[in-house]
């Protein structure tokens, strides 16, 4: 952890929560912003989202963050007073949205520096960070071939910590499959809610499929594509012998210019294989190269989500 971080974790998170996935620079940005679902989705009492069932709206039950859009009449001005922070009131009729982060823990994900995997519990932390400040509920479901120990939906500002904690935890192991993550994870009846795969989508069974099946059981999936820059932009390096970081299979090749340009045009029908298919089904796709132009990228998708 940087000596930065450590003068200045930001609200709600503790000096040993590694709080280092998330800069303090950063984290003054992403106060302002929140996740924003297309669909309206039933849940508990409390959220930030108006529910699709009939409550009692004069029953109060939280505060959340006042932000540019929201209806004005709805501020306590009696908090703003002690506070100095716009605040709205939240009714019994008030739900909260579900956001669930999969984050691919394969092992492709271990590939890169700093690794595809670092570069995801980046994006999950910030994503989760906006949405427990703006009283969401959060989950983090690690998969690789199947789910592994997630953590189950938590909220409020008091959970940071511990969402930062169970990310940071995660190591890369395993094979990939999406398909059999989403069976399991729907097979537990969630409540429909946003669900964002961060991953490298390098599944050999697809993606298309389990993205379809959230779809189906009324989830919003979002894909964020993660790669590496030396697998976008690999060198020339002569006689190799490649493994397959996941199944350990080998081929040997000859890496010159030719197979270079080879590979860059799969490479590229891949990636724009991968964005039209999630542009012609209404899917919000944002692509990463590693670290680079990661912040700005991902305040994109939350400004426009």
């Amino acid at each position: 952890m940087s000596s930065e971080a450590r003068r200045d974790p930001g609200p709600g998170v503790a000096e040993d929560s590694g709080a280092g996935l998330l800069r303090p620079e950063f984290i003054r940005r992403l106060a302002r912003l929140r996740v924003l679902a297309r669909r309206r989705f039933a849940g508990t009492a409390g959220g930030a989202r108006r529910s699709t069932r009939r409550g009692s709206s004069a029953e109060f039950a939280d505060h959340r963050p006042y932000y540019p859009g929201d209806d004005t009449r709805r501020i306590d001005w009696n908090a703003y007073a002690r506070l100095e922070e716009l605040v709205l009131r939240l009714y019994v009729a008030e739900e909260d949205l579900c956001l669930y982060l999969f984050v691919d823990s394969s092992r492709s994900m271990g590939v890169g520096t700093p690794s595809k995997l670092h570069v995801a519990k980046r994006i999950a932390a910030a994503l989760g960070y906006v949405a427990l400040t703006g009283s969401e509920r959060v989950s983090v479901v690690p998969f690789g071939a199947g789910i592994r120990r997630p953590l189950p939906p938590v909220r409020g500002k008091g959970k940071v910590g511990a969402l930062l904690r169970h990310l940071d935890a995660l190591e890369p192991d395993g094979a990939t499959d999406l398909d059999q993550a989403v069976g399991e994870f729907l097979a537990r009846r969630p409540r429909p809610g946003v669900v964002a795969v961060i991953s490298d989508l390098l599944d050999p069974g697809g993606y298309q499929r389990p993205l379809e099946r959230l779809g189906s059981a009324r989830h919003e999936p979002a894909v964020f594509h993660v790669l590496d820059g030396a697998e976008v932009n690999p060198e020339a390096g002569g006689d190799l012998v490649l493994v397959d970081s996941e199944s350990g299979s080998r081929v040997d090749v000859s890496l010159d210019a030719r197979a270079i340009r080879a590979y860059r045009g799969r490479l590229t029908a891949f990636l724009e294989g991968a964005e039209s298919w999630a542009k012609r089904r209404g899917v919000s796709y944002v692509r990463l190269f590693g670290e680079a132009a990661f912040e700005e990228a991902l305040l994109e998708y939350l400004r426009g989500a």
